[in-house]
């Protein structure tokens, strides 16, 4: 689906990119701007709890498999410029964003309460599986084809989401009586329907703490990465785009490793607490792998890093979605999507400007980043006993 698509060209828009124009701030540009489109998120969210699930996802799915091969199309026959690239990653940004909280949403619908952390684990799982061979074999073609063959597995991922969510069967959205501080649904609007979950999360302050390091992670973990290993693997190691795909995919192998376990796990208590230490895992990571020696070890950190990833996204949504009533689920996707992937472009830019306004150059920027990170993890974890131990 849209996640799934997006890691399988994880890395090769940003490598594209750098070859065409030979500029990181334009790459940081381009990488900034998926984030921009993110912001397609809560529009979509409030769709997801309005109208049928289904066909929204399939809908998204499809238009972004057109997108896609039209850009491929236009690489093919020798057109190429920045203002083209600029173009794809919003039509396509807008579109797969908008499937991450349709289909966050739809799973609850599917899986009873009682076993929903193992169907999260489980949709984990099934998304990053592809994903592990999806950018080692989008780079193999990127270096003996070109990139309109990388771009194209992309597109083929896509149908494939689309024919996979055609057999779901879904009940109607649950949308009880409203109650104090809620819209009726004669009378709603994009500001009413924002300020319903709002007014819903100001009243948890387990799922606030779970935003707010989303939130970190986007500008301190995610943007930081999809900035630096490009340039990292590129610059400073002197290697082809196929080592950045299989450090993306050694990231997806560590997330199956570690939801494969969280399966195995019939009670997981402290949620909380595992979340916040994979995102100071993450950190520790995101230094560790600016100032690695050699582009394998880079890979290495890519694989643990992925290993927290697993607890850091299936302790996230098991927390959100189990508190979440289904006529919110929606928007509460869309928010927990966008506090990550909608803040990356300004973490792409505050390393951008550490590493080019003040000169320190990418490595350092990397590890002010997650040094940043794992410390405002750690300061959750010790001052907020009831999020730490949260079930």
């Amino acid at each position: 689906m849209g996640p799934l698509e997006r890691g399988t060209q994880q890395g090769i828009l940003a490598f594209y990119v750098l070859e065409v124009t030979g500029s990181a701030s334009l790459m940081a540009v381009s990488v900034a701007l998926q984030g921009v489109s993110a912001l397609f998120m809560l529009p979509a969210g409030i769709l997801a709890d309005r109208f049928d699930r289904k066909l929204l996802l399939i809908g998204s799915l499809v238009s972004a498999a057109v997108v896609t091969i039209g850009f491929c199309a236009l690489i093919a026959v020798g057109i190429e410029s920045y203002a083209l690239i600029l173009t794809f990653v919003t039509l396509s940004g807008i579109l797969t964003s908008g499937q991450m909280p349709i289909s966050r949403a739809i799973l609850p619908m599917t899986v009873p309460r009682e076993h929903l952390l193992n169907g999260i684990s489980l949709g984990t799982i099934t998304q990053s599986l592809p994903r592990v061979l999806g950018p080692g074999i989008a780079a193999l073609l990127y270096d003996l084809f070109g990139p309109e063959a990388a771009f194209l597995v992309g597109a083929v991922v896509l149908l494939f989401g689309a024919l996979a969510v055609l057999p779901l069967q879904l009940g109607e959205i649950d949308q009880p009586d409203g109650i104090e501080g809620e819209t009726s649904s004669t009378d709603r609007s994009f500001g009413s329907d924002m300020s319903e979950v709002v007014h819903f999360l100001r009243s948890n302050p387990v799922m606030l703490t779970i935003m707010a390091l989303m939130c970190v992670a986007g500008l301190f973990m995610v943007g930081p990465v999809n900035y630096g290993a490009p340039i990292i693997f590129r610059e400073i190691h002197q290697t082809s785009a196929g080592s950045l795909g299989i450090a993306w995919a050694m990231l997806s192998a560590g997330m199956v490793t570690s939801s494969l376990f969280i399966t195995r796990v019939k009670d997981m208590p402290n949620k909380g607490g595992f979340f916040a230490m994979a995102i100071l895992g993450g950190g520790f990571c995101v230094a560790a792998m600016a100032l690695s020696p050699t582009a394998e070890i880079v890979i290495f950190f890519f694989f643990i890093w992925g290993c927290g990833g697993g607890f850091f996204m299936n302790m996230s949504q098991g927390l959100l979605q189990m508190r979440t009533p289904d006529k919110f689920m929606g928007r509460v996707m869309s928010l927990s999507s966008l506090a990550m992937l909608g803040l990356m472009p300004i973490g792409v830019a505050q390393v951008a400007l550490i590493d080019n306004g003040l000169g320190l150059g990418t490595q350092p920027a990397v590890v002010i980043s997650g040094i940043i990170c794992s410390s405002a993890a750690l300061v959750a974890l010790l001052a907020h006993r009831e999020f730490r131990q949260a079930r």
